[in-house]
């Protein structure tokens, strides 16, 4: 199957910004700041569940739309990361 043009530019566009994202929260200092920010928006938490324990319909939205940003931003990562990585190409000979 082949590409347009428009598609391959796409694609590259979405490889060019999952590297920028790399090369920000990739980094030790990046990787902290992301897991301040889960943190302090409750990621680690049902999305029912706030710190008061109780259930908020709104509450539970606002988690879950944070939830999914964090989602998107760690995917993104994981394939920038695949994408920067050579395949390993390891090749078995019979002895």
């Amino acid at each position: 199957m082949k590409h347009s043009p428009a598609d391959t530019e796409a694609v590259e566009r979405a490889r060019a910004s999952r590297r920028r994202l790399l090369a920000v929260l990739g980094t030790p200092a990046g990787q902290q700041v992301l897991a301040e920010l889960e943190s302090y928006f409750e990621t680690h938490l049902p999305a029912f569940q706030g710190k008061r324990g109780g259930y908020d319909p709104l509450d539970a939205m606002r988690r879950d739309a944070h939830r999914e940003v964090f989602l998107v931003i760690r995917h993104r990562l994981a394939l920038a990361e695949r994408e920067s990585t050579p395949p390993n190409h390891t090749e078995h000979h019979e002895p």
